[in-house]
């Protein structure tokens, strides 16, 4: 039986937060009542399928996301550029067998982790990711763009495709991941079409749109 280690990742800074990045680590931004990292956990809590879960952190934020109760590994910032790579910092850090979960810890989506794991077992994908066309083409231009029909992908593209890439992604253990668009259009990375709801707070002006997604859902 095939086994799945879940996780968060929240190492990064948050550079396009002007000046809240200077005192309040990115996965620590409250969205209203909670922060931002909680609603990732909470999508790989949900899950029936993933065996554990391992919060990527940095010294600034370990100490707090160790009161989670789930096991933190303090990132190397020499080593991890993206989530591809805090991945293969995992692996060789605690030498898993298992297959990744990634989730970032600065999206909020109802994205259902198990019906993605098993898509990636029934399809016997390498990668699993979902796309959506329900984003903005100025946030588009901001992330990862996908083209189904071409299995082509681009990241951060001048002229936007109708698809945004989102995670959480399934990654198979054993994969060796080269670049994001070798990973993308690799023969065996499947894709699932999602058509919820997505948040992020890669900038200010998300931010407060997450933020008042959130109060109207408390209401």
């Amino acid at each position: 039986m095939e086994k799945f280690l879940g996780v968060l990742f929240c190492g990064g800074k948050g550079t396009r937060l002007g000046n809240i990045s200077e005192f309040v680590s990115k996965p620590m931004v409250p969205i209203y009542d909670k922060p931002v990292f909680m609603f990732g956990l909470e999508l790989l809590q949900q899950s029936k399928l993933i065996s554990n879960i391992l919060i990527l952190s940095n010294k600034e934020n370990d100490s707090v996301l160790k009161k989670t109760g789930y096991t933190t590994l303090i990132q190397d910032d020499k080593k991890v550029r993206d989530m591809y790579s805090g991945w293969q910092f995992i692996k060789q850090q605690t030498n898993t067998d298992a297959n990744g979960v990634l989730v970032p810890s600065d999206n909020i989506s109802n994205i259902n982790v198990d019906t993605l794991i098993e898509k990636f077992i029934s399809r016997k994908s390498e990668f699993l990711f979902s796309i959506s066309r329900k984003i903005s083409a100025d946030k588009l231009k901001q992330m990862g763009n996908y083209d189904p029909e071409r299995k082509s992908f681009v990241y951060k593209p001048k002229a936007p495709l109708q698809y945004g890439v989102l995670a959480p992604f399934i990654v198979r253990n054993s994969l060796k991941i080269v670049s994001d668009k070798k990973l993308f259009e690799n023969s065996k990375s499947h894709h699932v079409i999602y058509n919820g709801m997505w948040k992020d707070i890669g900038d200010i002006e998300s931010l407060a749109d997450a933020v008042a997604w959130r109060r109207r859902q408390l209401r």
